[in-house]
């Protein structure tokens, strides 16, 4: 089954080259809300991640094909914000973002995380359809932005 071949892995070097590619991309750059960076600032983040005691970040991987990243920041005692991109476009629209989110979901739980919130585009109505079906409701707006949460 497909659902069974996306798995969550370690964001290493070779992921961080392709979101490069990824996150400059500029339709993925609009739907991540991704602001500029130089290659230079992301090898600065990419070293400071193990400083990181609120930042949690996997490479997602489709039968063994680096596809995308995901992850929670802002991590709390009790919540984190989900965050998360399919950087390989020919994987859109395949129904991989529930298992995404699904094993996203299953790292809160092991660190017994209360629930999960997310920032998404009010124009990325994809996005908003998957949200919604896993159970994330809408609790307010920032700017052109809902923000959206989940009880784990």
């Amino acid at each position: 089954m497909k659902y069974e071949s996306v798995s969550l892995v370690n964001y290493d070097i070779f992921y961080l080259d392709l979101s490069w590619k990824w996150l400059n991309d500029p339709e993925i750059k609009i739907l991540t809300q991704t602001t500029h960076f130089t290659r230079e600032d992301q090898l600065d983040w990419f070293k400071a991640l193990s400083l990181k005691n609120d930042y949690k970040i996997w490479g997602i991987s489709y039968k063994d094909y680096p596809i995308g990243a995901c992850g929670l920041k802002e991590v709390t005692d009790i919540d984190a914000e989900y965050w998360g991109y399919i950087g390989e476009k020919q994987y859109w629209g395949l129904g991989l973002g529930n298992t995404i989110l699904r094993l996203v979901e299953n790292k809160a739980k092991e660190i017994y995380l209360k629930s999960l919130w997310l920032r998404v585009s009010c124009g990325n109505s994809r996005a908003i359809r998957l949200y919604c079906k896993n159970g994330y409701i809408e609790e307010g707006h920032e700017n052109n932005f809902k923000k959206m949460r989940k009880l784990l």
